[in-house]
């Protein structure tokens, strides 16, 4: 007889909202130190980065389907 693990809790929600809130707060001590503009600047790195991942991975999984 097997033994399967059992399921294991959900930590999605608790994880992107302590994500969120790290950003948040590192944005907001970004423009306290250096303006917004250095703020706006990191965020649009961090989406460039984001972007490039979705698109690498929805090109990884095209090529798997065939």
């Amino acid at each position: 007889m097997r033994h399967y693990p059992q399921k294991v809790e959900n930590y999605t929600n608790a994880f992107l909202v302590t994500a969120g809130l790290t950003l948040f707060m590192a944005f907001f001590t970004l423009a306290a130190v250096k303006g917004i503009v250095w703020v706006m600047l990191a965020a649009a790195l961090i989406d460039t980065f984001i972007r490039a991942g979705e698109a690498r991975l929805r090109t990884s999984k095209v090529g798997e389907d065939s």
